[in-house]
């Protein structure tokens, strides 16, 4: 592997589990996300008797069932993504209909959660046990026990995007002991490297009240359909658990993941014109019919991560129905990457040679987050209360280096590209971004139960946010951005009422609401760009505000074992900053006022058990979006940047860039008496405009590069018992060999294929 290459001192393990552990001892008293009773519930007992239906979410801020909470959520237990192979909370979110990935602005892979929900950016609203996770890197899914998608404005959490966030539940001790695991090994038609993975999850029983647990990793694999390009990493993930069934509960947890990959960043864009229908560049039949699996990278790049958390809780039992606990959360995200990829710049007079472009990642991402709720169930006036309330306390820091990008000498063939051919020195960072952010928040969320019929869910969240920002020039490089601080203090929650005709069922009607103060992107990757030091950062700018209404019903059936969902929604995104040049105006493009955008649709789901041995897991969304501003603000912002505009004058009334109109998702398995497990699956992704997605210094007219082109997978799984304790099993995914467009950049120079038919065989055991 290429120089590891200014490689800094390993993450200093033995300082951070000091520091956190006296931290979180300084910080006294405490709960955890849920009490242990929940916490079995969730991960034991709901997949053993209700298969992929789980009826609880694992923060204490959720104070109602899934059944009886007004807002969409997706759940998505372990037991689904392990039957599918996945690895990646990238997979993981496959598994749930309205989300979207693309490529990012400066050349990562969708493995770096690039994603949108509900049309709009959530990279920076991923959670892990309820703590915010910073940094733009691959999430392994290997000790993570549940994913939980809550759609809406992130009024729970604090600062986020409009469509939502995810929260990663990860696996800690139980009192039974086990031992499990499994390894796997993929393959395909072409050149790419075969795919190997093995996994161990071991729980071992202490005493009649303590556990231990550890899950391991490792990983040698290349990428399906594609040359060269590598995906290597080891994980080691030690948990310990004292009190488990008493009064008062501790769990100290740690994780650390290295990975080692040569990133695959795609392929030109010239060579799929015909399915993103660009503007620029006619489709040439002879730049088509070159190989999907070549590697347009360099044998010297690379793409390395260590990852460290550590997960100090708490929780005691006051009374019956009153836990109070603290939560302390400490986590580093280091992060080096040089990477080459097409520029594909429409420019040369043989469309089969294309310019090439490397580009460098240097940045670390630290997290220190404090967590202290008192959960409650009491009686006043005859009202039912299931009431939640804490103190949340975080401190997050980002500190990357800049570096110019280079495009290679030279032009490139498509249809023979050299991975070893010789390049220039890579370039020295020319300027360093520090960003310092300090949140604290007060929040109170409360279910009532009015009557058997009736319910009413809300809450406050008040969070005070401050940022510094700094972007400074190194010797001999470009002029330094200006310094930026800023705090705002804000009031977010939420409101629902709920109406229960059968005890089965509810209807409800929500309304939610979240801000997202300048500066809070330091899960954006482009912040290491020298020409976006600070991206989307407007000075002078008020935060951006979210709104989201939603109504819908939920039903159990079959004994309660089966979850159908269906939500009608309408979520705006206000104050989105519009910069812009007036007539005669000079430098820099300035604040010129404020635009919204909309997404409204129906979401349909199911989860859970149509009979003893069929299980299903599926859903469908149907989105329309919107931008609205008005004409001078489409004037300023062409004036600033015609080229995002082409032809056009307007952008007020374009979709959103990939927003598909239509998306949905299934996975459904049946159990033979033979010991023998059938599983089907299938996702459908509508087309969607390429652009900004959800940017607020770029708007790229509809149609200005086109569009990514719709797709249909299918899967399917076959998985046989040898005994109790061991099966084995076969899974094939794109059985169609369908080629595809799963993601691309935003002006479609570049775009990452979709995985072709692919060939998965395992073994799982558990004793």
């Amino acid at each position: 592997m290429s120089d590891k290459h200014n490689k800094r001192a390993p993450f200093p393990q033995r300082r951070l589990l000091a520091s956190a552990v006296s931290l979180a001892l300084l910080s006294g008293f405490a709960v955890a996300q849920e009490s242990a009773v929940e916490l079995d519930d969730i991960t034991v007992q709901g997949q053993q008797d209700k298969g992929f239906k789980v009826d609880k979410a694992s923060s204490p801020k959720q104070t109602a069932a899934l059944l009886d909470t007004p807002q969409t959520v997706n759940v998505i237990p372990e037991t689904l993504f392990r039957q599918q192979n996945a690895r990646t909370l990238t997979d993981v979110l496959k598994n749930t209909p309205g989300i979207s990935f693309n490529a990012g602005e400066n050349g990562f892979a969708s493995g770096t959660n690039n994603f949108s929900l509900r049309g709009f950016d959530t990279s920076g609203s991923i959670f892990v046990d309820g703590a915010r996770d910073n940094g733009s890197y691959t999430r392994d899914v290997f000790n993570v026990e549940q994913v939980e998608v809550f759609k809406g404005p992130a009024a729970d959490n604090g600062r986020g995007g409009a469509g939502g966030y995810v929260n990663q539940v990860t696996k800690t001790p139980t009192l039974e002991s086990f031992i499990a695991g499994g390894a796997s090994f993929g393959f395909d038609q072409y050149d790419s490297e075969p795919r190997r993975r093995a996994t161990l999850d071991t729980n071992q029983i202490i005493n009649d009240s303590s556990a231990f647990r550890l899950n391991l990793l490792v990983e040698d694999s290349g990428v399906a359909g594609r040359e060269h390009a590598e995906k290597n990493s080891w994980g080691i993930a030690p948990s310990v658990a004292f009190g488990l069934g008493t009064d008062t509960r501790a769990i100290v947890a740690y994780e650390h993941v290295e990975m080692n990959d040569r990133p695959d960043l795609g392929v030109a864009g010239v060579t799929l014109r015909d399915q993103l229908k660009g503007a620029n560049t006619p489709f040439d039949p002879s730049v088509w019919s070159a190989d999907r699996d070549k590697y347009f990278g360099l044998k010297s790049d690379f793409d390395d991560t260590t990852s460290d958390a550590l997960l100090f809780r708490l929780e005691h039992d006051l009374s019956a129905g009153v836990t109070i606990s603290n939560q302390t959360r400490l986590a580093r995200v280091d992060r080096q990457a040089r990477y080459t990829h097409v520029l594909d710049n429409d420019n040369n007079a043989n469309a089969a040679l294309v310019n090439v472009q490397r580009q460098q990642y240097d940045r670390v991402n630290t997290s220190l987050s404090n967590l202290t709720n008192l959960s409650t169930q009491f009686d006043t006036a005859g009202l039912r209360h299931n009431l939640s309330a804490g103190l949340e306390l975080s401190r997050e820091k980002s500190e990357s280096l800049g570096y110019q990008s280079q495009t290679l000498p030279g032009l490139v063939n498509v249809f023979d590209p050299d991975w070893e051919r010789s390049v220039p020195a890579a370039l020295a960072p020319r300027d360093r971004t520090k960003v310092d952010v300090d949140t604290a928040a007060l929040y109170v969320y409360d279910t009532i139960e009015i009557n058997p019929q009736w319910q009413v869910t809300g809450g406050l969240r008040l969070e005070q946010y401050q940022a510094s920002i700094s972007n400074k020039r190194l010797a001999g490089g470009a002029a330094p951005g200006d310094d930026f601080d800023d705090t705002e203090l804000s009031l977010g929650g939420k409101l629902g009422v709920v109406y229960k005709p059968l005890p089965n069922g509810s209807v409800y009607a929500a309304y939610g609401v979240s801000t997202q103060p300048p500066g809070s992107y330091l899960s954006n990757s482009d912040i290491s760009r020298s020409d976006q030091g600070l991206p989307a950062l407007i000075k002078g700018a008020d935060p951006v505000r979210a709104h989201n209404y939603e109504i819908g019903t939920k039903w159990d059936f079959f004994d309660s074992r089966l979850s159908t969902t269906a939500a009608l929604f309408y979520t705006e995104k206000k104050k989105v900053a519009i910069t812009g040049l007036d007539v005669g105006q000079t430098g820099p493009a300035t604040l010129k006022g404020y635009g919204e955008q909309v997404v409204k649709g129906l979401e349909l789901g199911v989860s859970g058990k149509i009979t003893d041995n069929w299980d299903v897991f599926g859903g469908i969304v149907f989105m329309d979006s919107e931008r609205k501003h008005s004409a001078y603000l489409d004037d300023v912002r062409r004036r600033a940047n015609s080229g995002d505009y082409g032809t056009e004058l307007r952008t007020d009334g374009d979709e959103l860039a990939f927003t598909p109109k239509v998306s949905g998702n299934l996975w459904t398995t049946y159990r033979l008496p033979v010991g023998l497990t059938l599983g089907l699956g299938a996702q459908h992704v509508g087309s969607s405009y390429l652009g900004r997605p959800d940017d607020v210094e770029r708007i790229v007219a509809n149609g200005r590069y086109g569009r990514v082109p719709s797709y249909t997978t299918f899967a399917a799984m076959a998985s046989y018992e040898v005994n109790a304790n061991v099966d084995v099993r076969l899974n094939i995914d794109n059985l169609t060999n369908e080629e595809y467009v799963s993601s691309a950049n935003w002006e479609g120079r570049r775009a990452l294929l979709g995985d072709p038919r692919t060939f998965t065989l395992s073994t799982n055991f558990h004793f």
